[in-house]
């Protein structure tokens, strides 16, 4: 392994707070969407230049890198608007622009040269061909369809020197191919690829034999539910896809989440540039966890070592769709169950709000904390089991359990008042027996 190789580990960025907190936990670099042209459009939190341009400030001070996406597939009366939006946008110096629009692509190259440009995953790039022609026209990364194999991406780089290489290790995935998905326009107007996706895969969805039959009247299906392919060969065994139906309803058009934590050592391996969170809309706890977790997975890995256990323990204790590995080692079977599975392991419990001069924490609750409750602290250079010796509420009066959507003082059996370095970006993570 070449020594100055050294991945970028890259997280999402909803709004400035979601950015500084994954800046703390070890992001090397954050993506943030451009407003009203990312595909993150209804739910960014940068709404404005003044907030791209506080970003980039924070992240430039911090030695960090922030990319702009801006990633939207134009129509024409979007065009004009783009552009000069786009104009004012790289005005703030941005380190990169992530860019799906091969017309925009030249826009940028004619009037903002001196901006790296990294081609969307939403361009669907899957083969060496295709990355030598956006190379060719000037792009210095391409951020891989998440359908590849690692074989598939180590052809690409051998046949691509001196182009970066981007792959997603954790977040959503989407069914269609990388996203470019009609399913919200259809269903609801919305288009996916204008920033507008209602995230119509996701709904859980119900099979009436009767459309008379209203909703109360509903009966779950009993026993396993299939669906067959009907145009099997001939002589050929029928395909059967087995759905899973839970009391919301069928998700058959919702992937599990991507989770590659034990591919990592392949991808350091590989000496790929940079491996991308998803989840500009997530919780801070969940960004930070997750953060945290890959960061010290791309630091073991870059030494030789295994993944470390505190790794999978932060992956655990957040929630999810359920997770797969994706598609680096090969096509894996689906699984349809739910919309969500809630962490088995742990959930956040509180996020700290400061730490008092006695060593009292004050904290606003997230989910219910008792006496007995088993805690962690989590925060940028911690993360190990605590346990409480009182609980107060905000009148610094003893009680028993401190409830969701409150504040209090947690007193606990151990020192924290040397961690408030990091008291603005710590959480206790309630653990689950």
């Amino acid at each position: 392994m070449v020594s100055s190789y050294k991945p970028e580990l890259l997280a999402p960025a909803g709004d400035l707070k979601r950015m500084e907190y994954a800046l703390a936990y070890g992001a090397d670099a954050v993506y943030a969407g451009q407003p009203a042209f990312s595909l993150r459009a209804r739910e960014n939190g940068f709404r404005s230049l003044d907030d791209l341009a506080k970003g980039i400030e924070i992240c430039h001070a911090k030695g960090k890198r922030f990319h702009l996406t801006s990633n939207v597939i134009s129509r024409n009366s979007k065009v004009a608007p783009f552009q000069k939006a786009l104009l004012e946008a790289c005005k703030l110096g941005p380190d990169a622009l992530i860019v799906a629009d091969p017309g925009i692509i030249q826009f940028i190259h004619k009037e903002c040269p001196e901006i790296p440009i990294h081609l969307s995953v939403q361009a669907n790039t899957t083969n060496y061909l295709t990355a030598q022609f956006w190379q060719s026209m000037g792009v210095s990364r391409i951020i891989l369809s998440r359908e590849l194999r690692l074989g598939e991406i180590l052809e690409i780089k051998e046949k691509c020197p001196g182009l970066e290489l981007e792959v997603f290790v954790h977040g959503n995935v989407c069914m269609a191919m990388s996203g470019r998905c009609m399913l919200s326009n259809w269903t609801t107007h919305r288009d996916a690829n204008q920033g507008m996706c209602n995230n119509s895969c996701r709904m859980p969805y119900r099979l009436y034999a009767n459309p008379e039959v209203q909703s109360d009247d509903y009966q779950a299906h009993v026993g396993e539910f299939f669906l067959e392919r009907t145009n099997a060969t001939e002589g050929r065994a029928a395909e059967l896809i087995g759905l899973d139906e839970d009391r919301w309803g069928t998700y058959f058009m919702s992937s599990r989440d991507l989770c590659a934590l034990d591919s990592i050592p392949d991808l350091v391996n590989a000496q790929l540039s940079s491996f991308k969170i998803e989840g500009r809309t997530r919780s801070v706890y969940y960004l930070s966890s997750v953060v945290h977790a890959y960061r010290k997975a791309i630091d073991a890995a870059m030494k030789g070592e295994p993944i470390p256990q505190e790794s999978r323990e932060l992956i655990s204790d957040t929630d999810s769709r359920g997770r797969m590995p994706g598609f680096f080692k090969g096509p894996l079977p689906q699984n349809y169950e739910a919309t969500q599975e809630p962490s088995k392991t742990g959930a956040v419990a509180a996020q700290i709000d400061h730490i008092e001069a006695d060593g009292s924490v004050f904290v606003q609750i997230k989910n219910k904390i008792e006496r007995n409750s088993r805690l962690c602290w989590l925060d940028p250079e911690n993360h190990e089991e605590v346990s409480i010796a009182d609980l107060k509420n905000v009148k610094n009066e003893s009680i028993d359990a401190l409830h969701p959507g409150t504040n209090g003082l947690i007193r606990l059996n151990s020192d924290v008042t040397k961690r408030t370095k990091f008291e603005n970006f710590a959480f206790l993570v309630l653990k689950k027996d």
